[in-house]
């Protein structure tokens, strides 16, 4: 038995995979990941009485076990050390989280609405009529109250996002504080971070849930009215089968849609995987701007709509070598001037479609991502207009994720990009991964119905980002929750 950690909302106990599995082969619920969806699903379950389970693949940590942002936390928390790739022109660097908790325990739990212009779209492109900004509002609310969504306190927001704020505030661009997953006190005013560990799963966990760390769940078959589950605990031959009458499924966008086919599941149509390719900048100034503690920055430029946002991302010395690194002098950069450094991103909504394919004998699968033309003019457009930004703010000089391109360090130098950066001269990410098994009214348009239910099944239900239409033009935590509260509550009802 692995453990126990403390966290302030009460105990939290996981169990050794092999022990715990063997004890008992029959579940009324089993609920496979630990992330937000997840997560937010085995709560609801467990306090209306369901007899759950949850497995995770990774492991426990507690929150304040690990520095956050270290490369400690991506070696330990990050699936693959973070270095995961989407395979096309370009490549795309993508990151997920694979430990108790999933992507909320990584991040810094920025939490954003789904816009009404997004809802509207889903509903009519998804035949999803209930699909309203009315029917998520209540949802939205409460998982704000339960997760003390708030604004930092007043003297507490970090130099690295007032700088958003100031360029923003000089070019006249609407820009807004975004809050966050935090409980603020008087005796703690930077916050305690409220991940999964720190609040669903406690809670679910006291309601009677039982949580399994260390079981990566391989496929699934229903056969005699329940699901088989097979579970790896370890080494490849530590494979066992459970049976649940119920399955909710939020491995994620990737591992989901793994699970599924692997199992040969699902009669719908998979749009296939959405994200928000990202373009950085590495921002040098004349002032420190930068702390150890100095964590993402809050501001985001809202001005261009639901299609392109501004922000900051991690600028530990870490994260700036790492953005460094393949530039000629970059590590001396950043180990001679560090505290004036601070990384900036641009993301937006792309026309671009990515794939996830399962191969015969190999334990990953296949990631792949295609950029459109117009998805490179996009980036190219916002790598000029964060540049803008940031100059306005006061930037000396700027270091784009962009191969070969020499600093910058004027707003001609940012109009001699041109209108379309070559995709193999791009260096890309994304931290969010979506839609794979998008919620659809009828199979022909996505893989589960308005309920999340994977259609062509019974009982198996799919509670992670891979349900989302499409990518959200936001961070996606906030509307998977608010989609995933309103799914469960309406499984119970039923």
């Amino acid at each position: 038995m692995t453990e126990p950690g403390r966290t302030p909302s009460g105990g939290l106990w996981v169990y050794q995979a092999a022990l715990e599995l063997a004890s008992k082969e029959e579940h009324q619920v089993v609920v496979i990941g630990s992330g937000p969806g997840a997560a937010l699903a085995a709560v609801m379950l467990a306090k209306a009485g369901l007899e759950i389970l949850v497995l995770e693949e990774g492991d426990f940590y507690p929150v304040d076990s690990v520095r956050q942002f270290s490369v400690n936390e991506m070696q330990t928390k990050y699936r693959n050390g973070g270095l995961t790739m989407a395979l096309g022109n370009p490549i795309i660097q993508f990151v997920e989280g694979r430990c108790l908790g999933g992507g909320s325990e990584i991040n810094s739990g920025l939490h954003h609405r789904l816009p009404d212009e997004v809802v509207w779209r889903w509903s009519a492109e998804q035949a999803l009529p209930d699909l309203t900004p009315a029917s998520l509002r209540d949802c939205f609310e409460a998982v704000e109250k339960e997760l003390s969504v708030s604004l930092m306190p007043s003297g507490t927001v970090p130099l690295n996002s007032l700088v958003i704020k100031e360029g923003a505030d000089t070019l006249g661009w609407n820009c807004l504080e975004v809050p966050r997953w935090r409980q603020y006190t008087p005796e703690n005013p930077v916050g305690y971070r409220q991940t999964m560990t720190e609040t669903f799963l406690p809670q679910a966990q006291k309601a009677g849930a039982r949580i399994v760390c260390g079981a990566k769940v391989e496929r699934l078959e229903y056969s005699c009215g329940a699901w088989k589950v097979d579970v790896r605990t370890g080494g490849p031959d530590n494979l066992r089968t459970i049976r649940a009458e119920t399955v909710f499924l939020g491995a994620g966008a990737i591992g989901s849609s793994v699970i599924l086919k692997r199992s040969g599941l699902g009669e719908g149509r998979s749009p296939g995987l959405h994200l928000h390719p990202t373009v950085k900048i590495v921002a040098q100034f004349d002032r420190e701007i930068n702390q150890l503690d100095s964590g993402v920055p809050v501001h985001q430029v809202k001005e261009f709509g639901s299609g392109m946002s501004i922000g900051g991302s991690i600028s530990s010395p870490h994260y700036l070598a790492v953005s460094m690194a393949s530039r000629p002098g970059g590590l001396a950069v950043v180990r001679d001037k560090w505290p004036c450094l601070a990384v900036y991103y641009a993301t937006v909504v792309p026309e671009g479609r990515g794939s996830v394919t399962v191969l015969p004998g190999f334990s990953e699968p296949v990631v792949r991502y295609r950029l459109t033309k117009r998805d490179l003019a996009a980036l190219t457009l916002a790598l000029k207009r964060l540049g803008r930004l940031l100059l306005a703010a006061g930037a000396q000089r700027l270091y784009p994720s962009v191969l070969s391109m020499p600093p910058l360090d004027s707003p001609s130098a940012l109009e001699g990009m041109g209108d379309l950066i070559p995709a193999k001269a791009l260096e890309l990410m994304t931290i969010h991964l979506t839609s794979t098994n998008a919620m659809s009214g009828t199979p022909i348009l996505g893989m589960v119905d308005e309920q999340g239910r994977v259609w062509g099944t019974r009982g198996l239900y799919v509670c992670d980002a891979s349900i989302l239409c499409s990518a959200p033009g936001v961070n996606p935590q906030g509307p998977l929750m608010a989609l995933v509260r309103r799914n469960t509550a309406r499984y119970l009802g039923d």
